[in-house]
């Protein structure tokens, strides 16, 4: 089978799935990277040029073209829409690789690209087999509302790296007596919402629970966000900005993880590093990551980001319970190194392309390239 990947840069979050892509096809697998070079976003700062399998667009337009007529599946991401419409016409196997159309609700009606994106879909797709791989656990209920991929959508994400260790190498252990230790990382802007971790010290400290959080990023919020902490005596330390190994280290030896996001946060990988690493998510229920990969008190717990007071509850809840901590610890490793990553959704997504071109149901129950269902936001 031929597969042709195209999306404006190969970065740390998808460059996973195409090595194995590579590796399951045989080396019939291509990314194109459309992106001018001066312009490209490659995540984590590594360099990818030398994966034998991609390409850069530049002006070969005639060779991808090629590539995409010839490619028995096509994956479209972040790309210029005329790759999008040469693949369309020839009435082959496609899946479109999208976080959510409408994270800042009905106000992204007015976007000129989303109006240029449903525009083309309505008038070329329809009937045809293109399918949605959803990166986000909202994006089938937006299409679905749109009326675009109805009963076409499967579930997809961002794939970053993630050690290969066993849980028990895990340095950070717990027992009764010592603190419980909390991270929050990203950066330090309003949709990120690192100010509910100030509410959730001053409540740990209030409840006498014996804790220590610490806060990895910059950003426009991170004086307020310190100068309150300092102000209010919070254990709670700022670590700045770091490296992504450097990070996952440090997830090694924190218990529980908050990811603290509203809706504008599409996917949010930094979910998918903490829980490989070991810790414990507390998530916001509406970032685009939580609803696919924390199963509640399962491998952690969601929270409704407009109820601070359920957000301090799930985590005092883990606090004071120690062995379910650990357990749903262990849970949230193995969500990851077990299901949620690169081999994983590569392999998911060959076998459900065969299932498409010979006209089977689709065989994937869980995990990536499952059915994805239509929540609403």
């Amino acid at each position: 089978m031929k597969i042709v990947f195209v999306s404006v840069v190969l970065n740390s979050h998808q460059v996973g799935v195409a090595d194995r892509l590579f590796d399951i096809t045989g080396g019939n697998f291509r990314f194109i990277e459309t992106g001018q070079t001066q312009e490209l976003d490659k995540k984590g700062g590594e360099d990818f040029s030398s994966r034998p399998y991609l390409i850069k667009a530049n002006d070969k337009k005639e060779e991808l073209y090629r590539l995409i007529e010839e490619a028995d599946v096509m994956v479209y991401g972040a790309a210029p829409l005329e790759y999008l419409r040469h693949r369309v016409k020839t009435g082959k196997l496609m899946f479109l690789y999208s976080e959510r159309w409408l994270k800042r609700g009905l106000k992204n009606l007015l976007s000129p690209r989303l109006l240029r994106q449903q525009l083309f879909y309505h008038l070329h797709c329809h009937g045809k087999p293109v399918y949605a791989l959803c990166a986000s656990a909202f994006a089938a209920g937006d299409f679905n509302m749109l009326f675009a991929f109805r009963n076409k959508c499967f579930k997809w994400g961002y794939f970053p790296p993630t050690p290969e260790i066993n849980f028990n190498e895990i340095s950070c252990q717990t027992n009764e007596d010592n603190e419980i230790n909390i991270l929050w990382t990203g950066r330090f802007i309003s949709w990120k919402h690192p100010e509910m971790m100030i509410g959730l010290a001053k409540r740990l400290q209030s409840e006498g629970c014996k804790y220590r959080i610490s806060m990895i990023g910059e950003g426009e919020l991170r004086p307020l966000v310190e100068k309150e902490a300092l102000e209010n005596n919070l254990n709670i330390k700022f670590e700045g900005a770091l490296s992504n190994r450097k990070v996952q280290e440090i997830m090694r030896r924190h218990h529980i993880f908050c990811f603290t996001s509203d809706r504008q946060e599409g996917w949010g990988a930094v979910l998918n590093e903490a829980m490989g690493n070991g810790c414990c998510p507390v998530a916001s229920s509406e970032a685009g990551a939580t609803l696919f990969l924390v199963k509640e008190g399962q491998n952690g717990y969601t929270f409704n980001p407009n109820n601070p007071e359920d957000f301090h509850q799930k985590v005092i809840s883990l606090i004071n319970n120690r062995e379910q901590l650990i357990e749903m610890r262990k849970n949230a490793f193995a969500t990851i190194h077990d299901l949620w990553n690169a081999r994983i959704a590569a392999q998911n997504l060959y076998l459900l392309s065969v299932d498409i071109l010979n006209n089977n149901i689709p065989s994937i129950t869980v995990g990536p390239c499952s059915k994805a269902d239509k929540f609403n936001l």
